[in-house]
């Protein structure tokens, strides 16, 4: 059944363990289903109670675009990696570069919030006296 390799580890039957291998890759996957949710809860957040304003909307759809970047980043590896356990593949199972770069976009999207929030120069439009300008779509009521 397994027979020893070379330096003294055993052979390990692929076929013995797939079922642990399938619940690890759909755990994986709702680990990063879990990130993207409170990602998205956090850009739905500044959205409902961030005030009014385009700076928050910003924030918000920055947060909302990276939770719907990690949904189809952790789909697309969730099959990836089942029809590589379907086809009995060995290797490495690991990812070491995206858990970094989502590292880096919380970085990158909490200063995008911080700097929109605390900028001393708010742009505000200019208005006339005719008509108010309101933030859907760019159009104007009068």
């Amino acid at each position: 059944m397994s027979q020893k390799q070379s330096g003294g580890a055993p052979a390990v039957d692929f076929k013995l363990i797939r079922p642990k291998n399938y619940f690890a890759n759909e755990r994986t996957f709702i680990s990063w289903l879990q990130l993207a949710v409170t990602m998205g809860g956090l850009g739905l957040a500044l959205l409902n109670f961030g005030g009014d304003g385009i700076r928050v909307r910003i924030s918000a759809f920055v947060f909302e675009t990276g939770a719907l970047g990690l949904i189809v980043y952790a789909y697309t590896m969730f099959w990836h990696r089942a029809e590589r356990l379907r086809r009995g593949e060995r290797g490495t199972w690991d990812d070491r570069f995206i858990p970094i770069v989502v590292v880096i976009f919380f970085i990158f999207a909490t200063a995008v919030n911080f700097g929109l929030t605390f900028h001393k120069k708010a742009y505000t439009p200019p208005l006339d006296n005719l008509s108010v300008v309101t933030m859907s779509w760019g159009s104007k009521a009068r």
